[in-house]
């Protein structure tokens, strides 16, 4: 396998003849993906051909006297011990090891034994650290050919001849966060020359395992399951609205007064840092969505699994976190939350297709696509920050004065990105470095901004008095979505009933109806006792003359609509009724749920 030579346009450079490192690893092998790289090749696809989204540019500095030759040799080293970065990623379907993933292709993970990388070499006229970042961010400007590709590309920065830092760009198929400062470690040992013994796992052994009988995750899939049925099916299932151009919208802060707040309430609470920005993230999102349970997947980094401790390449996966935010204060929101954070990131390494079919039989049962399209991401190494301010909390004049410090600045636009709002935590270790991204069709780009300032007031203010939860939006300087007539609480969902009916309406090509009742209560006006659930009435034709034929139309026209939900109950009537109140009194063909068990239902064994 080899990879072309890099080239650069960075102000300072000048292009010195590029030099060719030769590498021979210990094995190569080809394997179905693992269920990290599942997750970013999941991803991946979502992007046009060439998108460097999933791209990261990182720099390691070269200290010491060591010369060119002695860096280039490390290099060769780092990609021979890690089979990631000797890593291709192929749609084969007749490969050995091929699987079809939750991605519905058949991709494989080929490892090169050997081959060749050409290394850009550079002299800087000044600040070579300086000029390895914006080199390494040139090499990170082109999306990887995942299958003809390396997923590295580096260069070495000189100064006066003796290299100062290697640029690098590297695909998140190949490496995490955990993997980079794994690499971090190693490099000036390799520099230096040292014989580092070779890693005990990788991912070729993580598929292995993964593919075992019986697979592992089989708790995790019980809580993706428990968590599925007690979330909202969508945390924005209001009216869409026009979007921004670029479609997705990133904000970001660096307020050092929120990380001691964040540490202030974390010890008073016998909770972590990241379980406090976890439940903060969840409960502006709540008060800006007007729910009382958010749901959001939670990044797991799973290294706390045997041997995924020391394995260089992604093994991060989705966690689902379902916390109540109806009643009570941010206080008593803390202690529950952390529980759901700690339980999610226990479960977050499952097989995805399992968890896709879970998934998809809850969205059946429920009658909509569930949209689960909000996430939280704490980057930070061990989840905890290192030097903050030595400012004392409970000093409300000290905090505020550290507030002046705060930093708010716009990051980027993007034209797609796989989520509805994606909150984040940055590496900085002396500040809460924060992000937020929003989808512009279903809230305003300044909410992003105004989100940062709200978590910012919100840890701030919980320090020195009680907040209510029901008061988190205004404090945070948040305005909740209207939902306009004709939207209805049905359980955990919000629904747009004149909308569920036209689409029952189209769906059926004849009269019906959608009505709102509580069952036992005889009179379908929604006033009795239970739950409220969606009846609907319609007249049966050929081909939608059964409960379980209209419920997988219904649901086939609503896929990907977040104002719909499929009725609990059908009514199959002969004719339409004289008038619109009259379709209860209706002589029935047939009526049930429609709910007929699904293949998702099949393959988890219900």
């Amino acid at each position: 396998m080899t990879a072309g030579p890099p080239t650069a346009q960075v102000t300072g450079l000048t292009a010195l003849p590029p030099r060719t490192v030769e590498f021979r690893g210990a094995r190569g092998g080809q394997a179905a993906l693992t269920w990290g790289q599942r997750g970013i090749w999941r991803s991946t696809q979502w992007l046009d051909d060439g998108d460097p989204y999933f791209n990261l540019a990182w720099t390691l500095p070269v200290t010491g006297t060591a010369g060119l030759d002695a860096v280039l040799r490390a290099v060769g080293r780092l990609i021979e011990r890690h089979e990631t970065l000797r890593t291709a990623f192929v749609r084969d379907g007749e490969g050995a090891g091929a699987t079809t993933g939750d991605t519905g292709d058949t991709t494989v993970q080929r490892v090169s034994r050997e081959g060749r990388l050409t290394v850009g070499v550079y002299e800087a006229a000044a600040k070579p650290m300086s000029a390895a970042k914006a080199l390494a961010a040139e090499l990170a400007a082109t999306g990887f050919d995942y299958a003809a590709e390396l997923p590295i590309r580096c260069a070495v920065v000189c100064q006066r001849g003796r290299p100062r830092a290697l640029a690098l760009a590297l695909s998140h198929l190949a490496l995490d966060g955990w993997s980079l400062n794994m690499v971090a470690a190693e490099w000036p040992r390799l520099v230096a020359g040292e014989d580092l013994p070779g890693p005990d796992w990788q991912p070729l052994d993580q598929a292995a395992f993964e593919q075992s009988d019986p697979p592992p995750g089989g708790q995790a899939l019980r809580h993706w399951r428990t968590g599925l049925a007690s979330a909202p099916r969508s945390m924005f299932d209001f009216p869409v609205r026009e979007p921004e151009e670029p479609r997705f919208v990133r904000h970001g802060m660096d307020s050092p007064a929120a990380a001691v707040a964040a540490e202030a309430l974390a010890a008073r609470h016998g909770v972590t840092t990241s379980s406090v920005l976890t439940v903060a993230s969840a409960a502006l999102l709540a008060a800006v969505t007007g729910h009382p349970t958010a749901a959001m997947q939670l990044i797991v980094s799973n290294r706390h699994h045997p041997g995924m401790e020391a394995m260089a390449g992604p093994a991060a996966q989705d966690g689902l976190c379902v916390i109540d935010l109806g009643n009570g204060t941010f206080a008593e929101a803390l202690r529950h939350g952390h529980r759901k954070t700690m339980a999610t990131y226990r479960n977050g390494h499952y097989d995805p297709a399992l968890v896709l079919a879970a998934w998809e039989a809850e969205a059946w049962d429920r009658g909509a696509d569930i949209d689960l399209d909000a996430f939280f991401n704490d980057v930070r190494q061990a989840g905890r920050w290192q030097g903050l301010p030595q400012v004392d909390p409970g000093d409300a004049a000290a905090l505020a004065a550290l507030r002046g410090r705060t930093r708010t600045f716009f990051v980027g636009a993007y034209p797609a990105v796989k989520a509805r709002i994606f909150f984040a935590t940055g590496p900085a270790p002396s500040s809460c470095e924060f992000y937020v991204l929003v989808d512009t069709a279903f809230l305003p780009g300044a909410v992003a901004e105004r989100m940062l300032a709200g978590l910012e007031e919100l840890l701030v203010r919980a320090v020195s008095e009680e907040v209510p939860l029901d008061q988190v939006a205004k404090i945070a300087g948040l305005d909740p979505v209207r939902r306009p007539a004709g939207w209805t609480a049905i359980g955990h969902d919000w629904v747009s009933l004149p909308e569920t009916e036209a689409l029952l309406r189209r769906v059926c090509g004849a009269e019906a109806a959608v009505v709102a009742e509580n069952p036992g209560d005889g009179t379908g006006d929604g006033t009795g006792g239970g739950a409220a659930r969606l009846t609907g009435y319609l007249v049966a034709r050929p081909g939608l003359d059964t409960p379980d034929a209209v419920h997988t139309a219904f649901m086939r026209a609503a896929a990907g609509r977040t104002d719909v939900l499929a009725p609990h109950h059908y009514v199959l009537c002969p004719e339409p009724p004289a008038g619109p109140a009259d379709w209860p009194a209706c002589p029935r063909l047939i009526e049930g749920d429609g709910r007929a068990p699904s293949s998702a239902m099949t393959l988890l064994g219900r």
